[in-house]
Order: C-alpha cells, then sequence, then structure tokens
C-alpha cells in the first residue's frame, strides 16, 4: 500500500486537534474551579492575615501575663523560702531554748558566782597563794588551822574572801584529779591537796612520804618523762645528777634528810648564759642545763628536821597519812580482802563517775566554746545549732549514765556499809597510836606498821568462816585488837601497858571500861576493868622478849629493825644471842660509842643485807647523832631487794635523844628491869667480872654494896615516900663504887688475901659512899639522911657475924656464911622474888600507897590522852 507524504500530518494535527478538544473540555471546569479556589484562597488569605495579627497580639498579651505571673511566682517562692527560715530558726530558737533552759539556772548561778569571785579575787588568790607556799609541809590539821588564820587576819584588814573556798576544786580540774589518781595517788583530802601544790609549785619539791605512796605516784606521773630515782648514798650520784641536767629527764632523790651542798646551785635556779648555752655548776663542772630538767627530792622520816635555809630553797609537801586518809584505806584493804569483787566494781564505779564528770565538763566546756565562736546570729549557723542538739544529747547520756552509775554505787555502799564499822575502828586505834604520844617520847606509831598489823590479821583465814559477814567481822575485829595490843604494849612501859589498855576497851566496849566514881581505885580494879572488857586471855601485856623468837620471825621483817629499850643498866642483848644461837642464826654484833664502831656497824649491815644474816648494834644512845645521820638513812634504803632473811637488832637504853624518825621505823620492845631486891642483885653480880672475885672479905663488900644499890634503887619505886626526887642512880654508880672499896681496902690494908674485918677502912668507905658515890647524886637533906643511915647501918664491921640482918625489921635476911661467889649467888637466889617495902626502911602500907598513886597516875594518862585525840 502506497501512502500520501501530504495526508500523514494532516492526520496527525487532526488527531492533536481531537485530543487537544477532548483534554480542553475536561481541563476548563478544573480552571474554574482553580479560579474558585483562588478567590477562596484570597479570602482565606485575607482572614488569615486577619487572624495572625490577632494572634501576635494575643501572644503578646499571653508573653505579658506569664511575665507577671513569673513574678508573682517569683514573689510566691520568696515568701515560702522566708516562711521556711522563719519556721527554722523558730525551731532552733525552740530547740536552742529547750536545750539551754536546763542550763539557765546554773549559768545564772555561775554568773552570780562570778560576781562573787571577781569581788572576793585578791582575798581567794591570797589565801591560794599562801597555800601553795607555806601549807604543804603541814599536816592536815594545822593546815586547817592556817587557812582558819589567814581568813581571820583579810577580815580583819577588810578584804573580802570566799569562806567556802575549795583548794582542790580552785587550783585543779577534775579531769587532772582523776588522772592523778589513775597514776596512784589516793583519794583523800589531803593526798589531793599534795597533789595540787605538786602540780603548781615554781620550786623543786621535797616530799615526806613515810609511806611510800607519793614515791609511787610520782614514779608513775613522769613515767614517760624517763624519770630516775638515786639517793645520796649512791656512788654515781653526781654522774646521774649531771646527765639528767644535761639532758632534761626527770630525777628522784631519795632519803633527803639533808641537803648535798652540790645541789645548790640547781634548787636556787643559778643558770649562766653564755654564748647561746645556759649552764650549772654542778660541783667543779659547768653542766648544760636543760628547760626541760626537774629534780624530786624525797624522805620517809615524817619527823625529819629541816632548816630555814632548805626550806627556803624547796616547796615541802607532806604526805603524811591523816585518820581519815588510813580510814579510807583501811577498809580499801579489808573489801580487797574479804570481798574482792565488791572492792572491784566500786573502784570501777568511781573511776567511772569520774570519767562521766569530766566528760560532763567537758562537754560544757566544748559547748560555750561553739556559742562563743558564732558569727553573726546563732540562728542562721545550722553547724553551730546542730552541734548545740548533739552536746546536749550526749550531755543528757552522760547524766543518765551519772543517775545509773550513782544508783549502782548506792548499791555498792550498802553492800559494804557492814565493813564501815570496822574501818572506823581502824582509824581511832590510829588516832589513839597518834595520843600515846603525849604519855612519852618513846611511843611513835605510824600508818605503816597499823597497815602490817591489819594485814597480819586480815590474813588469818580461821576467823569466823561460817559464811555471815557478821561474824566474820566480829572475829576480826576480836583478832585485830588482840595484834593491836600484842604488838604495841611491848613497847610501853608497864604502867602505860594499863594506860593503853583501858583505852583500846574504851574503843573495843564504845564505853569506859573503869567505874572512876570509887576514890579508892587500885591497880587491881584496873586489871578487873581490863578482863571484864576484853577476857581473861587478852594479851594486854604486849608480845615482848618472853616472845623474842614469834617477834623476830613473825612480826618483823627484813626491812622492819628490831629496838630493845631497856633501862639503865639492865642489858637484853643476851637474849638476842641465845636466840641467834638456838636458831643456828649466824649474828655478827657491834658496840657503839667509837669511830671505828660507826664504820663496822655500816658495813656489817650492808654485808648481812645481801647475805641474810643478823647483825646486832649495841648501845646506840651513846651514838645518837649517827643514828641520825647515818643508821636511818642505811634503814630506809632496805627495800623489797634485801635478803628476806637479814634481821637488825639494835639495843638503847631509854633515852629522849633517841632519833624519832628511828621510834617511828623500829618495832619496839621496852624491857623493864624487874623490881625488886633479888633482881636487882641478880643483875648487878652478874655485871661484876669473875677477877674480882679473888678475895672473900671484898666479895662481902660487894655483897653489902648490891644490897645498898637494891635498896636505893628499889626506894626509887616508891617515891615521893621512897625519896623525894627521881635520882638518876645507875648501875654506873655501883660499879664506881666497886673500884672505891677496892682502892680503899689495897690502900688501907695491902692486897692480902686474909684481912681482919676490923682494920678494913669502914669509915672511908661509909663516907664516900655516902658523900660521893651515892650521895653526889641527892639534893634535899632528907634523902641524904635516909641514905646515911642505910650505909652506915651496912657497912660496918658486924656485918661479917653469922647473924648480921640487912635490915633491922623483922624477917630481914641474914648475910650467909661464906663469901665466895657462888655463895653470894645462892644467898641471892634464896630471896623472895618480892620483898617488903619495910626491908627497904619503908613503912608496911607503902606498897599500898605505892599502888594507889600507880592508878591515879594511870587514870591522868588516859585523860591526857582522851584530851588529845583528834579525828580529822
Amino acid at each position: 500500500m502506497r501512502s500520501s507524504k501530504a495526508c500523514g500530518p494532516l492526520y496527525q494535527w487532526a488527531e492533536s486537534q481531537i485530543k487537544y478538544s477532548s483534554i480542553y473540555n475536561s481541563i476548563q471546569p478544573l480552571r474554574e474551579e482553580v479560579e474558585q479556589l483562588e478567590k477562596e484562597a484570597k479570602i482565606a488569605s485575607d482572614k488569615k492575615d486577619n487572624l495572625e495579627s490577632e494572634v501576635a497580639q494575643l501572644e503578646s498579651s499571653i508573653a505579658n501575663y506569664k511575665a507577671e505571673y513569673a513574678t508573682l511566682i517569683r514573689d510566691v517562692e520568696a515568701l515560702k523560702h522566708e516562711m521556711e527560715v522563719v519556721t527554722t530558726k523558730v525551731d532552733r530558737a525552740e530547740s536552742l531554748m529547750q536545750s539551754l533552759s536546763q542550763e539557765s539556772e546554773r549559768w545564772s548561778k555561775s554568773s552570780e558566782g562570778f560576781q562573787a569571785i571577781l569581788k572576793s579575787l585578791v582575798g581567794d588568790g591570797l589565801q591560794m597563794a599562801a597555800f601553795l607556799t607555806y601549807a604543804g609541809f603541814f599536816p592536815f590539821n594545822t593546815r586547817r588551822s592556817l587557812i582558819k588564820q589567814w581568813r581571820e587576819a583579810l577580815d580583819l584588814l577588810g578584804i573580802e574572801f570566799r569562806g567556802d573556798l575549795s583548794m582542790i576544786e580552785s587550783l585543779s580540774r577534775a579531769s587532772d584529779r582523776l588522772q592523778w589518781q589513775s597514776q596512784g595517788l589516793p583519794s583523800d583530802s589531803l593526798s589531793l591537796e599534795n597533789g595540787v601544790i605538786l602540780d603548781r609549785c615554781v620550786r623543786f619539791p621535797l616530799i615526806i612520804d613515810p609511806s611510800g605512796h607519793a614515791i609511787d605516784f610520782m614514779m608513775n606521773k613522769y613515767k614517760e618523762k624517763k624519770i630516775q630515782k638515786t639517793s645520796f648514798l649512791d656512788k654515781a650520784f653526781m654522774k646521774t645528777l649531771a646527765g639528767a641536767v644535761r639532758f632534761g629527764t626527770t630525777l628522784l632523790v631519795e632519803n633527803v634528810e639533808k641537803l648535798d651542798p652540790v645541789l645548790n646551785p640547781i634548787l636556787n635556779k643559778e643558770i649562766q648564759r653564755t654564748g647561746g648555752r645556759s649552764l650549772v655548776r654542778i660541783g667543779t663542772e659547768e653542766v648544760d642545763y636543760s628547760p626541760k630538767f626537774n629534780i624530786i627530792l624525797s624522805t620517809k622520816n615524817p619527823a625529819v628536821k629541816l632548816t630555814p635555809d632548805i626550806c627556803s630553797r624547796v616547796t615541802l609537801v607532806n604526805f603524811t597519812v591523816t585518820p581519815a586518809g588510813l580510814q579510807s584505806q583501811s577498809l580499801s584493804r579489808i573489801l580487797k580482802c574479804e570481798k574482792p569483787e565488791i572492792e572491784k566494781q566500786r573502784n570501777d564505779i568511781l573511776k567511772l563517775q569520774g570519767e562521766q564528770n569530766v566528760k560532763l565538763r567537758q562537754l560544757e566546756e566544748q559547748m560555750l566554746k561553739e556559742i562563743s565562736a558564732v558569727e553573726g546570729s546563732i540562728l542562721d549557723d545550722d553547724r553551730v545549732v546542730e552541734g548545740m542538739e548533739r552536746l546536749m544529747k550526749e550531755g543528757a547520756q552522760v547524766e543518765e549514765q551519772i543517775a545509773k552509775s550513782a544508783e549502782i554505787m548506792s548499791e555498792v555502799e550498802r553492800a559494804i556499809s557492814k565493813f564501815e564499822p570496822f574501818s572506823q575502828i581502824c582509824k581511832q586505834l590510829f588516832v589513839l597510836f597518834a595520843g600515846m604520844r603525849e604519855i612519852s617520847f618513846l611511843y611513835e606509831f605510824t600508818a605503816k606498821s597499823f597497815m602490817n598489823i591489819l594485814d597480819c590479821v586480815l590474813g588469818k583465814d580461821d576467823l569466823g568462816n561460817s559464811g555471815d559477814d557478821s561474824d566474820r567481822m566480829s572475829a576480826l575485829k576480836t583478832a585485830l585488837f588482840k595484834e593491836v595490843a600484842s604488838r604495841v604494849a611491848r613497847g610501853l612501859k608497864a604502867e602505860d601497858k594499863m594506860t593503853f589498855a583501858l583505852l583500846l576497851a574504851k574503843i573495843y566496849t564504845g564505853v569506859s571500861a573503869l567505874d572512876r566514881s570509887s576514890d579508892n581505885l587500885r591497880t587491881d580494879d584496873i586489871f578487873v576493868a581490863i578482863d571484864g572488857a576484853f577476857g581473861v586471855n587478852f594479851p594486854w601485856q604486849g608480845r615482848g622478849l618472853n616472845n623474842l623468837r614469834e617477834v623476830t620471825f613473825q612480826d618483823i621483817n627484813s626491812t622492819v629493825p628490831l629496838l630493845l629499850c631497856s633501862a639503865p643498866g639492865h642489858d637484853v642483848s643476851v637474849r638476842v644471842e641465845k636466840m641467834a644461837k638456838s636458831e643456828s642464826k649466824e649474828l655478827a654484833s657491834v658496840a657503839m660509842g667509837s669511830v671505828e664502831g660507826y664504820h663496822t656497824a655500816e658495813n656489817l649491815i650492808i654485808g648481812a643485807s645481801k647475805r641474810g644474816t643478823w647483825v646486832m648494834i649495841k648501845n646506840c644512845h651513846l651514838c645518837t647523832d649517827w643514828l641520825e645521820d647515818t643508821l636511818i638513812k642505811i634503814l630506809h634504803a632496805l627495800n623489797a631487794g634485801t635478803h628476806k632473811e637479814f634481821r637488825i637488832f639494835i639495843t638503847s637504853e631509854i633515852s629522849p635523844k633517841l632519833p624519832t624518825a628511828l621510834l617511828q621505823i623500829c618495832d619496839i620492845i621496852v624491857a623493864e628491869a624487874p623490881t625488886g631486891i633479888k633482881a636487882s642483885l641478880s643483875r648487878f653480880f652478874s655485871s661484876i667480872s669473875n677477877e674480882r672475885f679473888g678475895n672473900s672479905v671484898k666479895n662481902r663488900l660487894y655483897l653489902i654494896l648490891g644490897w645498898v644499890h637494891a635498896v636505893v634503887q628499889e626506894r626509887l619505886r616508891f617515891m615521893p615516900n621512897g625519896w623525894s626526887e627521881q635520882y638518876e642512880f645507875t648501875e654506873a654508880d655501883a660499879i664506881h663504887a666497886l673500884d672505891v672499896i677496892d682502892s680503899l681496902v689495897d690502900e688501907s690494908c695491902g692486897k692480902k688475901q686474909n684481912i681482919d674485918p676490923e682494920k678494913l677502912p669502914w669509915d672511908a668507905i661509909r663516907t664516900t659512899l655516902c658523900k660521893g658515890v651515892f650521895g653526889g647524886r641527892i639534893t634535899n637533906d632528907a634523902d641524904q639522911a635516909i641514905l646515911d643511915k642505910l650505909v652506915n647501918t651496912t657497912f660496918v664491921k658486924e656485918s661479917f657475924n653469922l647473924d648480921f640482918q640487912m635490915a633491922h625489921v623483922d624477917g630481914a635476911p641474914k648475910l650467909p656464911e661464906g663469901s665466895s661467889k657462888d655463895e653470894c649467888l645462892e644467898w641471892i637466889e634464896s630471896l623472895p622474888s618480892h620483898n617488903p617495902p619495910t626491908w627497904i626502911g619503908l613503912n608496911k602500907m607503902a606498897e599500898a600507897v605505892r599502888d594507889k598513886m600507880v592508878a591515879e597516875s594511870v587514870l591522868k594518862k588516859v585523860d591526857v590522852v582522851t584530851s588529845a585525840l583528834s579525828y580529822e
């Protein structure tokens, strides 16, 4: 098929036109719709513009409202915060008010007290300064008396002061006192006062410490400062002193009765500063002085005699035990032995109460510190308020603990109340010991000796073991009085034993044991009264020479000497020697009186104390200076390291020159010579050497002399009927008379064996005895007449007759036929132990008169001791 070239394009155009027409017909309505929509869109657009304009206006209004709302919200939040702050402050204020309301009353009183303190500041300051400076040396009673006198002086001067000022509370803190007690300081008032003085003293202290408790306290207190203990007897003392001064350690010097001059520059603090160095002279050497150096001087001698020079260089601190302190120590010992669990609980509670009081005080101080540290308003500081609340909470807990511990303590006190009467008895006995000093210088009994007696009694397990505390206490009381009587009475004179027994009976029964309404009181009445109080077997005469072995092995130890005091001429050293021989003990003895004896005694004591042997020092009344300067220091140096078997015996005549310190260290037995002519004759003949008994004529004269001497001595017992005065007739007078007789007889008759009694120089013998030997001590004419009659009726030629009587009374003894030593001793032994007073020229009623005088003297001494008793 052929195609036309012109028809093809035409067809295509026609086809296109048809399609265009078809499309056009379908689009036209759309265009119209579009136009309609465009018109509507324009109308909507206009409306949109109007709405947008309105929205813009509204958004502007909303923004304004939001800003206003935000402002209001901020104001509300600020108000809420302010309300919270105010509420918090109110709560804090209420909390503080509640917390501090408890303190308000106390602080108000404290504030008033502070005002009073400010008014009395000068007077109180003077009291405290005087106390720290002067009171330390004196015992507790004297301190109270001094404070009273100072206050009277302040009152006279118009200076205000507090009458209730407590030196302990004012000069120390509770925490300090608690620490001191943990270091071994006793809790009684005297010890605490001494602790204050030691803590605040400016000068170096010198401690008087008989019991040794203060030394232990100081050793514990300065333990961390490397304290050293030494004494002047230490050979390395100078080296130790120099080292302590140079390196700044603490030095404790024991047994300081007298100061070594080497200490003067140190005590005076004579410090020289050259080239940046501080130097002090020790001997010949200049030593660097450390400011940390401290020296503590001490002595165990309560009777130490300190010169004013020493007192001005040191601060004296006296730890001598008071009755109250001894009662406290006794109660502690009793509880420790009888109820150790209660004693432990008591000590723990006391310690806890001290710690709680200290904690409470610390909380109070911390509270005040927190308050004073606040800057601005206290209500703005959460930390302070919270801290206050915490402190108050802790304080409430502590107070609650204190209340609980007080309840427990009251229960413990109820448990121990049954033991307190026994401790009160201990106190009364100790006070009685002190009162006995009013009778004689010889009676020095220390707290240490009493505590030894108490320990001995408490150690007896066979007393009242029924399980009943009351029975046990009753048994302990009886045992204590027996032990006290046994140990103390042996150190008393015969008359004073009765005095002591009556005073003991009053403490034991609570009432006087003796009815004093009778005017005719006798010693037998005293004996009956003592037996009535204690029973017939009560050992009020003491456990003395007749029980020497028991005393040596049980009552004393290696550090306690036994002092045997006797009347002049009565030698008791033989008793010690016999005991040492029977016990197979090595005994070394030395008689004092020479420089050589001093050195020998020192060496013997030092050697025996190490080897465990015995030493006896005789006639110590002849060397009282050596006793005080040397022996006492040596005895004080005896300690737990001394050999347990070592014993030291000291013999002496009863002499007021014996140092008080020696009497306090020793256990004492007073050995009074037996009375009566027989006993005196025996002592006299035993003192005559065998060499003298070679001539029977002289032996006869010796026997007559012994009789005269015995009569002279025996009449002293019956003063003022025997002699008008207490003449000091001694054994030495009779020994001297022996020499006189020998000299006169030899001069008159030569040294013949057979001498005619007719030719003896009777007049010379009588005159010498009457005017010289015995008469030289007599000052009264009537007494001289008595002596003349005695001598003139015995030293006569008739004394060699067989029927010659020694006294012109019925029953008087006749001299023996022979005159040998054995015959003389046999005749002496045949004499009765107790002779009638007529034998010595007195009325037969003299014994009854003397007995009444003794009873009156005992009662007078009871009154003297009673008036001197002080329980403070």
